[in-house]
């Protein structure tokens, strides 16, 4: 066991992950070196470390919105595995929301595709009485221009 967490441990890239979370907040490296108060090549050279000097970790989580420990610790690979998993263990039921009370086995579905229609018929409502109102308020613009 100790040689797993130890195996983990040496797979954790610290330059990798402030690269990730600067990649997450869209964010380019000379606009993060200028941030953290360094040249841009130092931005590639700190990306490219194994293990960054914890002064400029702390900087780096700062301006990153994160904190030194999930820059220490944080796994892509691990996160990407557990997401992948949780996907495939996921029925494909075609089911948004299953709702069943108390002390009763059935449940009621609500269906995207159904749901989705309904939405758009109630967006067709919402826009032709829209219209209708652009309609009459230009009528009522139209009929006080022309009485003056």
């Amino acid at each position: 066991m100790c040689n797993v967490m130890n195996e983990n441990k040496e797979n954790i890239h610290q330059g990798r992950n402030i690269r990730f979370f600067r990649n997450a907040k869209q964010m380019k490296q000379e606009d993060f070196a200028e941030r953290i108060g360094v040249t841009q090549p130092v931005v590639t050279k700190i990306e490219r470390q194994n293990i960054v000097e914890a002064s400029m970790l702390l900087k780096c989580a700062e301006v990153l919105g994160v904190s030194v420990e999930t820059l220490e610790k944080f796994d892509p690979e691990t996160m990407f595995d557990s997401f992948i998993n949780h996907i495939n263990k996921v029925q494909n039921t075609n089911c948004a929301i299953s709702i069943s009370k108390e002390g009763s086995t059935p449940t009621q579905n609500y269906y995207p595709i159904e749901k989705l229609i309904e939405l758009h018929n109630e967006n067709v409502k919402l826009y032709e009485r829209l219209l209708q109102a652009e309609k009459e308020k230009s009528a009522l613009f139209e009929k006080m221009v022309n009485s003056d």
